[in-house]
């Protein structure tokens, strides 16, 4: 059942990759004017929010569910077969994109698309063993009065710690 899902997921993030890359650039260049606009009005270069970081990021989400999707297989199969679905689906798009007047194809992009998909492998294979300790921490930080963000004060004596609700939270994880 577990893995259904995160097959599931994939599958969507196939399709809403589809949809931003196969849509004309004047499409997607104006959908993306809340972010590249304040990015440019703090000196970030759009050609490296854009070309650069945004074909890493989009393509983490790919690689992270598929190799959540794989869960029962060894490592290293997982973070092929997410990196693998990240390379053939960016080299699908880059393909497409050669046939489509408003889009450029660029092996630049294949590669970058391709090393967002592996870390989102990489992230989904080696950080669950953390998830654990870093939710308790955060749980811990904001059940403290004293270090609570919502708290005016400082070093109240009175120290609030994890329900029990909490913990089974963190145990689930």
């Amino acid at each position: 059942m577990k893995n259904k899902f995160w097959w599931m997921i994939a599958l969507a993030v196939v399709v809403w990759l589809l949809w931003m890359t196969l849509r004309p650039n004047t499409t997607v260049a104006t959908d993306l004017t809340p972010l590249t606009g304040p990015a440019a009005a703090r000196g970030i270069s759009i050609h490296w929010l854009i070309d650069i970081a945004g074909n890493i990021v989009v393509f983490v989400p790919l690689g992270a569910a598929v190799a959540l999707a794989l869960g029962d297989h060894p490592a290293r199969l997982r973070l092929l077969g997410g990196s693998g679905a990240g390379a053939l689906l960016s080299a699908s798009i880059e393909l497409a994109q050669l046939a489509l007047p408003s889009r450029v194809s660029a092996v630049g992009d294949w590669a970058l698309n391709t090393a967002g998909a592996a870390i989102g492998a990489a992230l989904a294979v080696f950080a669950p063993p953390y998830l654990k300790s870093i939710v308790y921490f955060v749980l811990r930080i904001t059940r403290n009065k004293k270090y609570a963000i919502r708290n005016t004060g400082y070093g109240s004596p009175e120290k609030r710690h994890l329900t029990t609700e909490d913990t089974e939270k963190i145990e689930k994880i």
